[in-house]
């Protein structure tokens, strides 16, 4: 599953990088000193205010100078004392860096000033101004003391502030967690009459009576619910019209074609009556297939059973019966539990079997188990179908034989019937051609455990 997929994942996502952009702004508030009206290169202190430290400094005793170093080191710049005293740098240095040099000595006099940068290359591209990307290029400068020592400045925060922003980064990303946590709570609440519904939208599909959504949630979403139920009852409403209209038409061309095919024993002539008799037989056959492909369109309640399709597809076989060498069959050895009507089964396996058989002389039928699906495949060595047929196999009266002969082409309802059963079974139809010829059709139903 993709994350771009999940709505639920992106509101989070959205309000996650707000919550982030929101605690980097008040990182930046609390660490950016202002510039005010004086010159405060690279977060430095004023060369007036170095000079204060210089000068308490050097009344101050040795054996006092650490605490007092202690204290002027917590603010968003590091104080520290090197004994060594005032060093060249050993990195070539930038033309920023002699204009800072040069700056503080000129308001130090008496005072030796030396200027360093650990990536001098990073800190020409940051510039002069104060930023938290100077934490990773840190200016130090270094300025002389009276007993040889030296005052080391460095556009660092202190040891202090650094801590004070580990402790408050790890405070922020551990609400950031809870608040991560919440927010999936909230939403996944939220998002899941939205959730439901798509389920009830694909269930609806195979099963026209399928309950009613319940209505809850957002207003939004209730008034959804509600609309789906409308439209659900509208839809189920429609279908069922329609089957029992094609029931009522049904019933009443049956009536005729019984007193056609009464009168029809009355012609003499044999090779006319044998045709007038197959015509009305395919006219019965023709209105038995659209009432049964109507009725599985319809999705009619019907309580789906678990069954062993191996078992299944051997009874299918047998009932129908064949010469030898029609049939080729390919079974596991285990049993296939899958959820579908043993009577469906038998009408697709059937359907299919005999279309095999009216475009070629063998269908072979293979039942695979693998990755919690069974498939059933029923191939033939006829020529198989052209290409841009394929796509609409399985549409009602749809033929890729153009022949109006019922043997040779049927009437365009078997692999709709087919598509209607399986799909109200909740299987998979698929059509191809085979690696070499003839037409591969297979129904893949899911695997019971």
């Amino acid at each position: 599953m993709k994350l771009q997929t999940r709505l639920t994942v992106q509101v989070v996502m959205i309000l996650l990088a707000g919550f982030i952009a929101f605690q980097l702004l008040i990182v930046l508030a609390t660490t950016l000193p202002s510039r005010g009206s004086e010159q405060r290169p690279y977060g430095l202190p004023l060369p007036r205010e170095v000079a204060a430290m210089i000068a308490a400094m050097e009344r101050t005793p040795n054996a006092e100078r650490p605490a007092l170093i202690h204290a002027f080191d917590q603010g968003l710049y590091g104080v520290s004392l090197a004994p060594g005293g005032v060093r060249p740098s050993p990195h070539d240095s930038t033309e920023d860096l002699v204009r800072l040099g040069d700056y503080y000595a000129a308001m130090l006099p008496g005072h030796a000033v030396a200027v360093d940068a650990r990536r001098p290359f990073l800190g020409a591209l940051l510039g002069s101004r104060p930023r938290p990307a100077r934490f990773f290029a840190p200016v130090r400068v270094a300025i002389s003391l009276d007993d040889g020592s030296a005052l080391v400045l460095t556009s660092q925060p202190s040891g202090a502030i650094r801590g004070y922003l580990r402790r408050r980064s790890m405070l922020g990303a551990i609400g950031g967690l809870i608040l991560l946590a919440i927010l999936l709570v909230a939403m996944r609440q939220t998002m899941r009459p939205v959730v439901q519904l798509a389920n009830e939208v694909r269930r609806f599909g195979s099963n026209l009576e399928a309950p009613d959504l319940p209505v809850e949630g957002t207003r939004e979403v209730r008034d959804l619910a509600l609309a789906f139920n409308d439209m659900k009852r509208r839809v189920a409403d429609l279908m069922a019209e329609r089957t029992r209209t094609l029931a009522a038409i049904a019933h009443d061309m049956r009536t005729y074609l019984t007193r056609l095919r009464l009168r029809a024993d009355y012609i003499e002539d044999a090779d006319h009556r044998e045709r007038a008799v197959r015509d009305l037989d395919e006219m019965a056959a023709l209105l038995d297939d659209t009432l049964l492909l109507a009725r599985a369109d319809a999705g009619e309640s019907e309580k789906v059973p678990v069954v062993d399709l191996r078992v299944a597809v051997v009874d299918a076989i047998a009932m129908r019966g064949h010469e030898p060498g029609e049939i080729l069959v390919e079974l596991p050895s285990g049993p296939v539990p899958v959820r579908a009507r043993p009577l469906a089964i038998r009408r697709i396996l059937g359907n299919l079997v005999d279309n095999g058989l009216r475009h070629g002389t063998q269908v072979r039928v293979k039942l695979t188990v693998q990755e919690g699906n069974a498939s059933l495949v029923i191939a033939d060595n006829g020529p198989g179908v052209a290409p841009d047929h394929l796509p609409r196999l399985g549409e009602p009266f749809h033929r890729a034989d153009p022949s109006r002969n019922r043997q040779a082409g049927g009437a365009g309802l078997g692999l709709a019937i087919v598509g209607a059963l399986a799909s109200r079974d909740g299987a998979q139809l698929s059509f191809s051609n085979g690696p070499t010829n003839g037409l591969l059709v297979t129904v893949r139903y899911s695997l019971v455990s």
